[in-house]
């Protein structure tokens, strides 16, 4: 809905078709809000369509929607819906990033809610038997 607002604000070409590749691309964690930004950002750079100074605006909204995203809503949400904490969903997907790209990425929150679900039903309850 953000996307469609602020497409038709600048006016962008085919706003509502941006809007709902944007969509579709947000539902892939960590890379999709990259690759559908990156998108909308070519498309508004397509001579007779749009124009450098719309590409631009939208490439400036994308950069700081995706800072936001990144780093205050998708840890708040990790942090309700399995538990980790927003700094080590931060710290997951940097390091999953760095060490295998793309795929590590993917792979890194679930990973580490995984250790973090090893160590609270495993290792504390076996510290505190002795």
């Amino acid at each position: 809905v953000l996307s469609a607002i602020f497409l038709t604000i600048i006016q962008a070409p085919f706003p509502a078709v941006l809007a709902v590749i944007a969509f579709f691309f947000s539902l892939i964690p960590l890379v999709g809000t990259l690759t559908g930004s990156t998108i909308i950002v070519l498309v508004c750079l397509i001579p007779g369509l749009g124009s450098p100074l719309t590409a631009l605006v939208a490439l400036i909204y994308y950069a700081i929607y995706m800072q936001v995203e990144a780093y205050i809503l998708s840890p708040r949400i990790m942090n309700r819906a399995v538990s980790v904490p927003g700094a080590v969903v931060v710290i997951a997907a940097l390091a999953g990033g760095s060490l295998l790209g793309l795929l590590g990425a993917l792979v890194a929150i679930p990973v580490a809610a995984s250790i973090l679900i090893i160590y609270r039903q495993v290792i504390v309850p076996r510290q505190n038997e002795r």
